[in-house]
């Protein structure tokens, strides 16, 4: 098996997420985590915040707000 990072689609490509903060924030495992946990985690942090919250990540312009109606794309990809 192999460690996994959570990633977002931000204007014309993927970042790696950071964190998520909404009404009770997630910062994923730096060194990455398991396929399950993973899945596990970032399903209830957007059962929990349904609305808008903040995704901060790797790459410029490192956070970005997501509200209502914003389409929300997340995969996991290899970590490292």
């Amino acid at each position: 098996m192999q460690l996994l990072h959570i990633e977002v689609w931000i204007g014309d490509g993927w970042q790696r997420v950071t964190r998520l903060d909404g009404r009770k924030g997630y910062s994923p495992p730096e060194a990455g985590s398991w396929d399950d946990d993973l899945h596990a985690e970032l399903g209830t942090f957007l059962k929990t915040n349904p609305d808008t919250f903040w995704v901060e990540t790797t790459d410029s312009p490192h956070g970005v707000f997501f509200g209502l109606g914003v389409p929300r794309l997340f995969r996991l990809a290899p970590a490292g």
